[in-house]
């Protein structure tokens, strides 16, 4: 007997074996039926693998484990779509999905997807606690942020940058030029990017909607907020902001109901415990009276709050009665009051300090700062206790201390003066003629960490910056995106004061507009803001605004209600120093948004009538730019390609002097804009010469 005859014969033997064992746990399946099926799910070097596990686990087909061989893994899935109800295919530990499970890990296995979950490890070079995408030479990981990414000229702008994709002539395409593909949405039927895949085929951002799962705190099916981690569930939306406490069961922290004295984790309702009990109330909650109505709940709340037992209130929260007593939604601000944690709990903290201290701005700063310091003194602003101040400006100097508590000492030195005597000094004086944003306030921070990470860079190279040369800052220029070409004030402020020799930042590459919509699609859209009362008010009024005359963002959320200019025949909008015409139907909006600004305003000021037509969330303020953006992005309206289709549209209607003044931008940006359009204005400045005669009166022109 030959080698290879006796090698199949003992094949032959662990086949049949293993169609034996499959017949025990498929009664119905024939001896013939089951070989195939081991045939088709093995190959020569796993079907020994799969004999063993079945004999060593009987009830693997039927249990569902995912700790099971591959060759198992493929045997349930043809047994399953062969139509063996009594076979369940192993799912993924992690997220269940039915699919080949590769990765071992404590616990069974998971997919492809789910492997990174549970390979992490501190990565060699941000330090940070990250899945890990590959590792260096000498074996220390690295996550996916800090691969060295291959850089080369954009075919597009011709900046050196990561490639993000080739063009089919095998250009490289950077991050900033690259446009997803352009689908229809099966929902909306519009052409925009895909954003997810579903059964009924592809779907833009703006349709798409979270998919409802089990939350894994509550238990309930809704919209996931914080997807699965290898340590946590799925967490919705409203268990995501409830604060952690530790189950009665098994003490695992997990978010419980905020009324629930003896909370109990999923898990363990799961496994047969108790259900949580009874929602109970706090002993101290104050119950409204049936005659009381919801302003005078919110007063008698707001006084329990900030009374002191012995001492009362402090003289200088008396304002608030009538502050609170101008809310819209009393229950809504009354809710808040009965949390006593957050912004409750830290107004109940200096109502007792104000007894023996004034409320200041510098009291507060002495609070550790948190998410409901700076609405705290918004009311207190508001309220007129404390005098208004640039806020967003003023937090740079604890989050300076903070940050350079973890830098050496050389590094404050170089960096507090430049912080203190340059940035902020500079942001200052821009303060007192045009209101702070949040991207001026990260601007100014983007300044110090720049600078830091500059000193940082030399010190990992042990080069000082009193010696460090033009090639090592250029080395680092290189080394990082455009956002580093801002290090130019650092350096300029430096060479000033003799803190280094002559360096120079170059002036980046300033390139052409990569992403500009086309006149039919701005028509579209524009119809869309106009006409579709699906989209929520705000979207549609700065979505048009936005698309007809070009407008930035920054400039349209701070707009207010005394900025509608109103004639016996038409309506205007005073945008910055300039004044534009309303069409009929963009006016019905702006006008709608008027009406509804009183019951916006969390906290309306007495005797006010001016509100902001973008109402924030926070008091006295206007909504961000950035949250502004973030809901056009949301409703499939791109700000960006859309101020810029607006300008090259009136670019190529009016002369570059006469676009600055309706577009609200300088004349060299029109004048550029004018030049990208290339058009000849001599027709129309003679056909003004003919009706100099003739003027049309704007009110918004002073």
């Amino acid at each position: 007997m030959t080698a290879a005859r006796a090698r199949r014969e003992r094949r032959q033997t662990v086949l049949d074996r293993a169609a034996a064992r499959l017949c025990m746990v498929v009664p119905d399946l024939d001896p013939t039926a089951a070989t195939r099926f081991v045939e088709r799910a093995t190959v020569a070097h796993t079907l020994r693998r799969l004999e063993t596990h079945l004999a060593e686990h009987p009830h693997a087909l039927i249990s569902g484990s995912s700790d099971a061989p591959l060759a198992v893994q493929r045997l349930a899935g043809l047994l399953a779509d062969a139509g063996h109800t009594t076979v369940v295919v192993p799912g993924c530990l992690r997220c269940g999905r039915l699919v080949l499970l590769p990765h071992i890990v404590d616990g069974g296995r998971v997919c492809d997807n789910c492997r990174r979950f549970y390979h992490r490890a501190p990565c060699g070079r941000c330090g940070h606690d990250r899945p890990i995408a590959t590792h260096t030479d000498r074996g220390d990981p690295l996550c996916r942020s800090c691969i060295p990414c291959r850089r080369e000229p954009c075919g597009t702008c011709g900046r050196v940058l990561r490639v993000q994709t080739r063009r089919a002539d095998g250009a490289a395409v950077c991050p900033n030029c690259y446009r997803a593909p352009q689908r229809r949405c099966c929902r909306c039927e519009h052409t925009a990017s895909t954003y997810a895949h579903t059964a009924d085929g592809p779907i833009c951002k703006s349709c798409y909607r979270r998919p409802l799962r089990r939350c894994g705190a509550c238990g309930e099916h809704r919209r996931i907020d914080r997807r699965a981690t290898a340590t946590s569930p799925d967490i919705c939306i409203r268990c995501r902001t409830r604060r952690l406490r530790s189950c009665t069961v098994c003490g695992t922290a997990y978010p419980a109901h905020p009324r629930a004295q003896h909370p109990v984790c999923l898990p363990c309702r799961d496994a047969g415990h108790i259900l949580e009990p009874e929602l109970t109330e706090s002993p101290g909650r104050v119950r409204r009276r049936r005659d009381e109505t919801g302003h005078d709940a919110l007063i008698t709340t707001l006084h329990a709050v900030i009374a002191d037992p012995q001492r009362g209130i402090a003289a200088q929260l008396t304002v608030l009665d009538e502050v609170f007593r101008t809310v819209p939604n009393p229950e809504i601000t009354r809710y808040w009051l009965r949390r006593r944690r957050g912004g409750a709990a830290l107004l109940h903290q200096i109502a007792l300090r104000a007894h023996d201290e004034p409320i200041t701005h510098q009291l507060l700063d002495s609070v550790p700062h948190s998410a409901a310091l700076p609405r705290l003194r918004d009311l207190f602003v508001h309220a007129g206790i404390l005098p208004d101040r640039t806020d967003l400006i003023e937090r740079i100097g604890p989050w300076l201390d903070e940050i350079l508590e973890r830098h050496p000492a050389h590094h404050g030195e170089l960096v507090r003066p430049f912080a203190h005597w340059h940035v902020l000094r500079r942001a200052r004086r821009r303060a007192r003629n045009r209101p702070v944003t949040d991207s001026a306030a990260a601007y100014a921070r983007s300044q110090i960490s720049l600078a830091l990470d500059f000193l940082s860079w030399l010190d990992e190279h042990d080069t000082p910056l009193a010696t460090a040369t033009q090639a090592d800052l250029d080395r680092w220029l290189d080394g990082g995106s455009r956002y580093r070409y801002f290090l130019a004030n650092f350096i300029t402020w430096a060479t000033t004061h003799h803190r280094c020799t002559d360096l120079v930042v170059p002036n980046p590459h300033s390139g052409e507009p990569s992403h500009i919509l086309t006149d039919d699609d701005r028509w579209a859209m524009l119809a869309r803001c106009l006409h579709d009362e699906t989209l929520p008010l705000h979207v549609r009024a700065s979505g048009a605004l936005v698309l007809l005359y070009g407008r930035t963002i920054t400039s349209i959320a701070g707009l207010t209600t005394s900025d509608i200019i109103d004639t016996d025949t038409d309506a205007y909008l005073r945008i910055g120093n300039g004044t534009v015409p309303l069409p009929p139907a963009l006016a019905t909006l702006v006008h709608s948004l008027a009406d509804d600004a009183d019951g916006r305003a969390p906290f309306p000021r007495p005797g006010d009538t001016t509100r902001f037509l973008f109402q924030g969330r926070r008091i006295g303020k206007p909504t961000t730019p950035k949250v502004l953006a973030r809901n056009l992005r949301t409703c499939g309206i791109d700000p960006r390609p859309a101020r810029h289709a607006a300008r090259a549209a009136w670019a190529r209607e009016i002369p570059a002097p006469i676009a600055a003044d309706v577009l609200g931008i300088h004349i060299t940006t029109a004048t550029r804009w004018a030049g990208r359009t290339r058009r000849d204005w001599t027709h129309y400045l003679a056909i003004r010469t003919d009706t100099a005669g003739h003027t049309h009166d704007n009110p918004g022109k002073t």
